[in-house]
């Protein structure tokens, strides 16, 4: 009697796990899309509503995949479902920052190296444990603390953008890894404020003032859902209501800027964890 109670309930799990929608903790698969104009919904049927629309080459995180549709997050920070059928998945990939950096194969600095990477080696993202990431290259897994990776952005703006804007980007990602240093203004070593001047005189000829608060009154205001490459992001890190950190925007959510607490430029998210909650404003000055 006992044995066939449970067939019942075991055909319960399965049909219930069967069924079950495939979080990600980590938002490091990407859905590139191949429509033309793609509808982003509340919820993941043709019949809830339209928020926002992606266009063809646009790429958005996988945060969720459930019954043939991806939910995804946008630029803005907001989450929406689109159909899986018209797109293709896409790994995100991280590009070395530094020479002799090891392969270890659990996420802790006792675990054994199985493997050294350099400077501009590229890696697959498989995920983020910790201060960790997990990561796969030539076929070996393994992982790599996150201080030696930038993330490699495929921006669509960059490609498709006018010139002169493509120009910050190429002048600005040239610049992942080198060293913060208060006051400098380049080209070598860098402040947030020193880091966006010099990439604006560079790449466009604008001259900014040598001050994230001063920047932040240049230009004219964007909201945050309609940031484009090359718009200035502003921060209050030290949570006293006035600004004192800058970067430049690149497109998914990520902003470059010169981080004094790592000590180098590199690549943030606006959208999560420490600056989604000292984000302040961002202004646009390349138009």
């Amino acid at each position: 009697m006992k044995k066939r109670a449970l067939i019942p309930v075991f055909a319960a799990f399965m049909a219930l796990t069967l069924n079950v929608s495939h979080p990600f903790a980590n938002t490091y698969k990407k859905a590139e899309i191949t429509a033309t104009i793609l509808n982003v919904r509340s919820e993941n049927n043709t019949s809830s509503n339209i928020i926002s629309k992606l266009s063809e080459g646009d790429q958005v995180p996988i945060v969720e995949i459930k019954d043939g549709w991806y939910k995804i997050k946008l630029d803005n920070g907001n989450e929406g479902w689109i159909s899986s059928e018209y797109t293709q998945e896409k790994q995100t990939i991280g590009v070395v920052n530094g020479n002799n950096v090891n392969l270890r194969e659990g996420n802790s600095l006792e675990s054994p190296v199985i493997g050294t990477l350099n400077t501009g080696n590229e890696v697959e993202i498989l995920d983020k444990t910790s201060d960790w990431y997990k990561v796969k290259v030539n076929e070996q897994v393994g992982y790599i603390y996150n201080s030696f990776i930038n993330i490699k952005q495929e921006n669509k703006a960059v490609s498709r953008g006018d010139n002169r804007i493509s120009k910050v980007y190429e002048v600005a990602s040239s610049k992942l890894g080198k060293k913060y240093v208060w006051a400098a203004s380049g080209p070598d070593t860098f402040d947030c404020s020193g880091f966006t001047m010099y990439v604006y005189k560079t790449a466009l000829g604008v001259d900014l003032p040598h001050s994230s608060r001063s920047q932040s009154s240049v230009g004219t205001s964007v909201s945050k859902d309609e940031l484009k490459l090359g718009d200035l992001v502003f921060f209050d890190t030290s949570r006293d209501g006035k600004i004192n950190h800058v970067g430049i925007y690149i497109g998914d959510g990520n902003f470059i800027h010169a981080s004094s607490a790592k000590a180098k430029v590199m690549t943030s998210n606006l959208n999560e964890g420490y600056y989604l909650k000292t984000y302040k404003c961002a202004r646009r000055v390349s138009e």
